[in-house]
């Protein structure tokens, strides 16, 4: 879903403004006239929650302080767009990420984008008719039978650390599989107007949890209770890593009803008697009733997926319903990874992955899986309100992994938009991750992507349409001033597994799932690997690439250069346009035909390439 605004000056588009539904949160697209860019300084975003009075987003940087004190401009008042604009021509919104308005509001948004002018170090007043608006729908993200969720991932950001410091305790220091998330964590000092002092809040676990969880700690929780709530179905897991206490709670009170199977992973560290693993293994057995069963094992290497199937609770064990994604059930994997859920409320799709299952449920079915009916080919789904799909299911023979891996390989290298990504290790052997990182080099397309390795970033460069690929790992905790020292990321912060082909291109199509992607892991671990060919689910998925990237790129850039610019630890500042040289002014690059820049600019806010 998308939307457009526009203000027309004369005959000619002033300012425009194009709006992307994502997964709870939209992306914002600017356009600016060429003849309107005389003294501009960015964008005003001006947002309003259905009949809600309308309030300005933040940006992270403000003006210098001499133009503050000029303008009449507070401490409190700075960081508003209203103040201190985007010098971006997009923008990703998320609630709740710089408010603190409780629970997001869910419905229609409306968003207004002024661009704004320093005349003389005097900021002008916001015009009115030079103000484009949109309407969006914010909500989960839903297209038929497909929900999409997102963790936040934004442990290490300031986001996070103006509401829980930068505390990266997620769960108490004893090693207890299930403790109470009620408890308090921490406190944050939080200025009360009533008092006129900064008084101590306390937060607990939980909190933490859901702000970091987000959408997919909500679906994954959801699934869980609807299963819990109906005694008619029963659940089957497939799960790698499992430690996440409520998710664990759940499970065990099914399992007491005689209403799980699970099949564990045991490689590794899995299958040491002091793991997280090993000890829901002992809890499950404890417990458990009737028909309820745990099989710990893993294909030639890993059981790698992460899969809650809901059946029918009788002899005929139908399934019904679907959760998979990239998500480990776990602390880590739902709270400090970026990773993504996808839900298929279809009974087709759901019995190909218990037929999955039931061909893995055992020592012999497992080592076995790879001659099964389940890993043998493409499963093409077309039915009801489901987009066009192909399912596939780890471990597969050389001879058929061979074919599926041309055929994603070639459509990553004949992309005619853009490519982007957010992939845990994109150095493995495998001609797809090889394709995604050679069209990082070219500048035909715009390629934007993430992974979790700090070798081959590329970040941008003033003047180059080649692609960026910047990482999600290795960034400075402790941030120049303005900024607040952030949390330290434990372990992987990008485990997402997915790739965006012409986003803004024809027959758009996103690869996720559990799936590394790598050659070896497909012929030897456990996994699903997802293609979507649906415009709207596309855009879901290109959306939290761009959110990511935006973020780590921002944050890799201060790292390597914000030190060597500001060595005398000024604040960040917005960009003035007094350079000498007038090819340094802000906005140049995103009218200069061979940047990236421009590029995206142009990408972003036009109709969808046919």
């Amino acid at each position: 879903m998308e939307a457009t605004g526009q203000i027309k000056l004369g005959n000619k588009i002033a300012v425009r403004v194009r709006a992307y539904k994502g997964d709870a949160m939209t992306l914002l697209a600017f356009d600016l006239h060429p003849s309107l860019l005389k003294n501009f300084v960015g964008f005003s975003l001006r947002v309003a929650q259905g009949t809600r009075k309308s309030y300005f987003l933040m940006n992270r940087l403000a003006f210098p302080a001499e133009i503050l004190e000029k303008n009449g401009i507070d401490k409190w008042e700075k960081l508003s767009s209203e103040y201190s604009p985007f010098q971006l021509f997009r923008w990703v919104h998320v609630p709740n990420t710089d408010h603190f308005i409780g629970k997001p509001f869910y419905g229609e948004y409306t968003y207004h984008v002024t661009p704004r002018y320093l005349e003389n170090d005097i900021l002008k007043p916001l015009d009115e008719t030079l103000t484009a608006s949109v309407r969006i729908d914010l909500s989960p993200f839903r297209d038929g039978d497909v929900q999409v969720g997102f963790t936040r991932a934004f442990i290490s950001s300031q986001a996070y650390a103006r509401r829980f410091n930068n505390n990266s305790k997620l769960r108490p220091g004893n090693k207890d599989l299930i403790f109470d998330v009620k408890a308090k964590s921490g406190s944050i000092k939080k200025f009360n107007k009533k008092t006129n002092k900064q008084e101590d809040v306390p937060y607990t676990f939980e909190d933490q949890h859901k702000y970091l969880g987000w959408q997919a700690r909500d679906h994954i929780m959801e699934f869980l209770d609807e299963a819990l709530q109906n005694a008619g179905l029963k659940l089957d897991v497939f799960a790698y890593d499992l430690n996440e206490p409520v998710v664990v709670e759940k499970m065990i009170k099914l399992a007491k009803q005689g209403r799980l199977r699970i099949i564990l992973d045991n490689a590794g560290e899995h299958k040491k008697a002091d793991s997280y693993e090993a000890k829901f293994e002992s809890l499950f057995k404890r417990e458990a009733t009737g028909s309820s069963a745990i099989f710990r094992g893993h294909y030639q290497s890993l059981a790698h997926s992460k899969v809650m199937i809901q059946r029918n609770n009788n002899a005929a064990a139908k399934a019904i319903k679907v959760l998979t994604g990239s998500t480990n059930f776990t602390v880590n994997g739902m709270y400090i990874n970026a990773n993504h859920v996808v839900l298929f409320n279809n009974k087709k799709v759901a019995q190909l992955y218990a037929d999955a299952f039931d061909a893995s449920f055992g020592k012999e079915q497992m080592s076995g899986f790879k001659n099964s009916a389940s890993a043998a080919g493409d499963f093409v789904i077309k039915a009801g309100r489901m987009p066009d799909m192909i399912l596939r299911f780890s471990p597969h023979l050389k001879k058929y992994t061979d074919q599926f891996f041309d055929s994603i390989t070639n459509r990553i290298l004949q992309a005619r938009s853009d490519v982007l990504f957010a992939i845990m290790d994109d150095d493995s052997a495998s001609t797809i991750l090889s394709a995604v990182n050679q069209q990082v080099e070219d500048d035909k397309i715009f390629t934007y992507g993430i992974t979790d390795n700090t070798s081959r970033i590329k970040l941008y460069k003033p003047g180059e349409k080649k692609g960026v690929k910047v990482s999600g790992k290795g960034t400075e905790t402790k941030l120049p001033p303005p900024f607040n020292e952030v949390a330290k990321i434990a372990g992987h912060n990008i485990h997402h597994k997915f790739i965006v082909v012409d986003f803004r291109g024809k027959d758009s199509v996103v690869y996720c799932g559990s799936s590394n992607l790598a050659y070896n892991p497909e012929q030897k671990n456990g996994d699903n690997l997802i293609e979507i060919r649906d415009d709207d689910v596309v855009t879901a998925f290109a959306i939290e690439a761009i959110r990511l990237i935006d973020h780590f790129h921002w944050r890799n850039k201060e790292s390597t250069e914000i030190k060597k610019t500001d060595e005398n630890g000024n604040p960040l500042e917005v960009t003035l346009n007094d350079n000498k040289d007038p090819n340094q002014i802000w906005y140049k690059k995103h009218y200069n035909k061979a940047d990236m820049y421009c590029h995206v600019r142009k990408l972003l806010i036009n109709k969808r390439k046919s």
